[in-house]
């Protein structure tokens, strides 16, 4: 491959998750719960001479339970309560069985890496040995750290694992640390600006989830009369609960349980469409919106460092960090990875341009590979969204490569204008206040 290739410009994303994929992939409808998708683009062979010698990931745990039981308990809560009056139909004795699988599968393990986000990263482990074997099969360094969470710190040893089974040579180390948890997770510390100059963007998120969201089906459903639960029973928070509670189900196949009763697909896309909204703006990717992905600019900074510390010294390495979809979504936005900067305030069209399938399925992943060649100072890298090649808005000459030059003084920039500073004391005082 050339270097001369010309200058390339990262092109916005037509058609990121169009509602005819969602009705053709009714699991993809799922969010931020769906399975983690197999890449689909072709691994581009690095240009002649250049061979892998380093490694920069950050990827979310894989498949878990919920993280807390609130939604069972809401939705159980009203339903055993209606049951004892004879309020259910036949229908809603159904789905309340079910439901109760689910809960009682569930009991303890709020949050809990499920063996299928184990497979999952399993699965990115293996590919990453089968695509790079020339720095994976040698006897190199593997350093690890996630997040203290049980399923982080599952899913950094399934990988890693993994990987030590392919090349017994291999000199892993992981750790789960507080110390660590400056960058591996947002770090409240940081002073985010703009404070609140998006009260109207959620006014109107709030309004769009209540409208997706109404449950008034749901309720006609399971419910003998709906008008006597008016006034008991909240139709958006019911409603929300029962769609993750069914989301969640896509972690879990080997319970066997469905719910294409209780929604119809339309209805499960209109959650997609709701917690698309929500992950855009809670993250500040939408415009207008508090710019929250400041408190990812740590993780930015270790990605930076720990690179110019491993081109220094001429050693190979690959440097794995695990924790959750609230950074690899902002984190992504700050990388400017083509699938996560088309973020706009129209809710009901967002998924064409941004959506969180793209972004942070479970076990969604950023990967920085690097280049170097015998001879040369020219370091190259390229960017993988969920282990697919993209791009990022840097000058190149040789996409989806980039000159690690031009890439490091860019990011270092971000961090200059970005004026970065930890909050005071009367700041966090200040908060505190208004929660």
């Amino acid at each position: 491959m050339s270097l001369t290739a010309g200058i390339w410009f990262a092109t916005p994303a037509k058609s990121q998750t169009s509602k005819a994929e969602l009705m053709a992939h009714m699991e993809l409808a799922s969010g931020n719960y769906c399975n983690y998708p197999l890449p689909t683009k072709q691994i581009t062979p690095a240009p002649d001479g250049y061979e892998p010698f380093y490694v920069s990931h950050y990827g979310r745990h894989g498949a878990r339970y919920m993280t807390g039981s609130k939604h069972f308990k809401y939705v159980i809560g009203k339903m055993d309560s209606a049951q004892t009056k004879g309020w259910l139909t036949e229908k809603g004795e159904e789905i309340l069985a079910r439901v109760k699988v689910a809960a009682a599968d569930a009991w303890h393990r709020d949050g809990d890496l499920t063996r299928l986000g184990a497979r999952q990263h399993q699965g990115i482990a293996r590919r990453l040995s089968q695509n790079y074997p020339e720095l994976l099969m040698q006897p190199i360094t593997v350093k690890a750290n996630s997040s203290t969470v049980r399923r982080c710190m599952l899913s950094m040893a399934n990988f890693c694992q993994e990987l030590k089974a392919l090349n017994p040579q291999l000199n892993v180390t992981m750790d789960a640390s507080e110390h660590d948890m400056y960058y591996l997770i947002p770090n409240d510390s940081i002073f985010i600006p703009g404070k609140g100059c998006d009260n109207a963007l959620y006014e109107k998120l709030d309004s769009f989830r209540h409208e997706k969201l109404n449950g008034r089906r749901q309720i006609a459903l399971l419910f003998k009369d709906p008008k006597a639960v008016e006034g008991w029973i909240d139709g958006y928070k019911f409603c929300d609960a029962l769609w993750n509670i069914v989301s969640d189900m896509e972690c879990l196949p080997e319970l066997g349980l469905k719910f294409n009763d209780l929604f119809t697909d339309d209805e499960l896309i209109d959650g997609f469409f709701v917690y698309n909204a929500s992950w855009c703006l809670w993250e500040g990717l939408m415009p207008g919106s508090r710019p929250n992905y400041y408190a990812i600019y740590p993780l930015l900074k270790n990605f930076l460092d720990e690179a110019d510390l491993i081109i220094a010294s001429g050693e190979k390495q690959v440097r794995l960090r695990f924790g959750h979809d609230s950074v690899v979504l902002p984190f992504s936005f700050i990388l400017g990875v083509n699938e996560a900067i088309h973020g706009t305030q129209n809710m009901d069209n967002l998924h064409n341009t941004f959506s969180i399938i793209r972004l942070i399925p479970m076990a969604g992943n950023v990967q920085i590979i690097f280049f170097r060649k015998q001879g040369s100072d020219d370091i190259l890298v390229k960017f993988l969204m969920n282990e697919n090649e993209t791009s990022i808005p840097i000058k190149t000459d040789c996409y989806p490569f980039y000159h690690w030059k031009d890439v490091s003084a860019y990011y270092r920039n971000i961090l200059k204008e970005a004026n970065m500073r930890y909050k005071t004391l009367d700041e966090y005082e200040d908060e505190e206040d208004s929660d």
